[in-house]
C-alpha cells in the first residue's frame, strides 16, 4: 500500500555473529530467473500488523538476514504498531517480533524472531548498479499473493535527502514494501520501498548497502513499542451529555447515502476536487492506512489513505488528497472478485494497454479518465480515476 511514512543482543548477537555476516564472498554467476525464485523464495517473510483492537490491518514484506531470525524490512511497515507477526513460506507463524535497528531517514528497519537453522539470503552491494541493469523483486503484492516474482530493470537512480533510491520497473505494490530486490546473479541490492501510483511503473528501492552496516551491528532486541509512532490523530466530533457538557466520543458509523450503495467507486469519484480528508471521513469512517503519494522526482505531492468500503461492494477504497489544496484527486477500488471480462462488459474495450514483465496489465481508457490494473489471469487488482 504502501506509505512511505515505512523503518533500532548479548548471548544472542553472539549466536548470529558465530554464524558470520549476510554477505556474498564470491561473484555468482548469472542465474534464471526460476532458480532464483527456488533458491530465495524461502527466505522471503510477509509481515502482518496489528491494530490497538488486536486485529490485522496491514500487510507488508521482509526477508531473512540470518539463520536465527533477522530481518530486513521498511521502517514504515512497522513504524505504527506494537504487534506484529512473521510468517514464512512454510506457514510457520511468529508472534513475538523485536526490533534490533532502524534508519528513519532511508525506510529501513532490521527485525528478529527468536528463530534457530532459518534459511536467509545474503546481501551483495548495491554500490556500482547501473542504470539498465535486469533486476527481480520478490514480494507480497497485497499481503495476499505471497512469494510474487516479478522482473524489470533499475530505471534510474534518484538523490533524496542524505540519501539515494533506485528507481525500478519490476511491478510492486501494495504488501511488497519491504521485499528484497535482485540483480541478476540473485545477490540482493535493494528492499522495495515505494511507489508512484500516477505514473506507470514508477517504483523504487533502497540500496542494499544502506542497510549492511545495520546487519553488521545488530542492536539489542526491543520491543517494537520502543519505536511505535502513532498514527495522525484525527478530529472526533463531541456528543453533549444531557447537562450539555463534553462526554466521551460517540461511536457510530457514518450512514451510507443511498447513491453510494449503487456503487462505492463511482460515488467516491464523483466527489473528486470537492471531497477533503475530512469530507471522506463522513461518510467513509477514519482511515486504516495512509502513505505519502510522490511526483516521478520522489517529492512527496499528496498522501493516500485507505479505507474499508462501508458498502463492502469493494475491498478497500483509496483516496490521493493533494498536499496544497487537501482536495480528492484520485481514487481506486481493490474489488473482491473482479474480472477483465467483465470490466469489458461495464465499460468497453477502448483502452491502451501497457504489459508488465511478471503478465500484469494496465488498461488506460482513451475515452475516460479511468485505469484497471489486471494480473495474468486477467483478475482485477484495481480500478483507479482522476
Amino acid at each position: 500500500m504502501f506509505s512511505k511514512s515505512v523503518l533500532t543482543a548479548t548471548l544472542i548477537v553472539g549466536s548470529i555473529f558465530l554464524c558470520g555476516p549476510a554477505f556474498s564472498q564470491t561473484a555468482p554467476a548469472v542465474i534464471s530467473a526460476s532458480d532464483l525464485y527456488k533458491s530465495a523464495s524461502p527466505s522471503v517473510v510477509l509481515i502482518e500488523i496489528y491494530d490497538s483492537k488486536g486485529e490485522v490491518s496491514a500487510k507488508g514484506s521482509g526477508f531473512l538476514v540470518s539463520p536465527e531470525g533477522a530481518i530486513l524490512t521498511n521502517f514504515h511497515v512497522i513504524a505504527h504498531t506494537k504487534q506484529a507477526t512473521v510468517r514464512l513460506s512454510n506457514q510457520d507463524a511468529y508472534d513475538t517480533v523485536e526490533v534490533l535497528e532502524v534508519d528513519k531517514r532511508k525506510d529501513i528497519a532490521l527485525i528478529k524472531i527468536k528463530g534457530f537453522g532459518l534459511p536467509y539470503l545474503k546481501l551483495g552491494r548495491s554500490q556500482g548498479v547501473e542504470i539498465g541493469e535486469k533486476i527481480y523483486s520478490l514480494s507480497n503484492p497485497l499481503g495476499v499473493f505471497q512469494n510474487t516474482l516479478t522482473e524489470g530493470i533499475v530505471s534510474g537512480i534518484r538523490p533524496l535527502d542524505g540519501y539515494k533510491d533506485f528507481q525500478i520497473s519490476a511491478p510492486i505494490s501494495h504488501g511488497s514494501s519491504g521485499g528484497p530486490i535482485f540483480n541478476s546473479k540473485g545477490e540482493v541490492i535493494g528492499i522495495a520501498v515505494a511507489i508512484i501510483e500516477e505514473g506507470q511503473n514508477l517504483n523504487f528501492a533502497v540500496p542494499i548497502d544502506y542497510a549492511r552496516g545495520m546487519v553488521i551491528s545488530m542492536g539489542t532486541p526491543q520491543p517494537l513499542a520502543t519505536i511505535y509512532e502513532p498514527e495522525p490523530e484525527k478530529t472526533i466530533e463531541t456528543a453533549p451529555t444531557a447537562s450539555g457538557t463534553s462526554a466521551s466520543p460517540a461511536v457510530s458509523k457514518p450512514a451510507i447515502p443511498d447513491e453510494m450503495k449503487k456503487s462505492s467507486f463511482w460515488y467516491v469519484q464523483s466527489k473528486l476536487h470537492v471531497w477533503s480528508k475530512k469530507e471522506a471521513e463522513a461518510e467513509l469512517g477514519e482511515s486504516i492506512m495512509s502513505r505519502h503519494a510522490f511526483d516521478p522526482n520522489k517529492n512527496i505531492i499528496g498522501e493516500i489513505y485507505a479505507y474499508n468500503d462501508p458498502t463492502k461492494l469493494l475491498r478497500e477504497l483509496e483516496l490521493n488528497f493533494d498536499s496544497k489544496t487537501g482536495k480528492l484527486v484520485a481514487v481506486y477500488g481493490y474489488p473482491w472478485d473482479f474480472t477483465w471480462t467483465q470490466c469489458k462488459a461495464l465499460w468497453g474495450n477502448n483502452v491502451r494497454t501497457t504489459k508488465n514483465p511478471d503478465g500484469s496489465r494496465i488498461h488506460a481508457y482513451k475515452d475516460r479518465a479511468l485505469t484497471v490494473y489486471v494480473n495474468k489471469d486477467e483478475k482485477v487488482i484495481n480500478f483507479g480515476s482522476w
